[in-house]
């Protein structure tokens, strides 16, 4: 079962190392304010149209305790040509073998997307990708920083479809 609002969020304490080679800890993170948290594969249609929704929620969110990091199921070389094709600027956590992240998170389906508090609980999930629970996470990341929400799928994302398979 996949890790739900409310829960501790596992593995938060575990080093692991972005595409460029440096060493994040999410409890790090955490300890500055939420952490937004993707877990994604580079092959998966819906990764390839969530991931800059969460990159648009780091542009926004600037100067602000938010922390956006991706997980990546994907090797370093793969993961940094997929953050140069969809102008990802954060930190991007390659998994290690096994994936344990992501069998700590169970997640069921890519992209799967926490936001967390800074004790670590879930405040808010997401898996796939639909646009309503894209707005919905907008407003979820607004609230935990304390500031006014704002659409984040807006009438510029028109060819964005409804819902796409991943």
């Amino acid at each position: 079962m996949t890790i739900e609002v409310g829960a501790k969020a596992p593995r938060l304490d575990e080093p692991l190392a972005d595409a460029e080679g440096q060493t994040h800890v999410i409890t790090d993170a955490l300890a500055r304010g939420p952490v937004l948290l993707g877990i994604y594969k580079s092959s998966c249609q819906a990764s390839k149209t969530m991931l800059p929704f969460l990159e648009r929620l780091r542009q926004r969110h600037a100067g602000t305790p938010l922390t956006v990091l991706g997980v990546s199921q994907d090797s370093a070389n793969i993961t940094r040509s997929f953050a140069r094709r969809y102008g990802l600027a954060y930190p991007i956590l390659i998994e290690p073998e096994g994936f344990p992240v992501s069998q700590a998170f169970d997640i069921a389906a890519t992209p799967t997307v926490y936001l967390l508090q800074p004790d670590g609980t879930v405040a808010f999930t997401t898996m796939g990708f639909f646009k309503e629970p894209v707005n919905e996470l907008g407003a979820a990341v607004a609230a935990a920083l304390d500031v006014e929400p704002s659409p984040l799928v807006t009438d510029a994302d028109a060819d964005v479809p409804f819902f796409v398979p991943g």
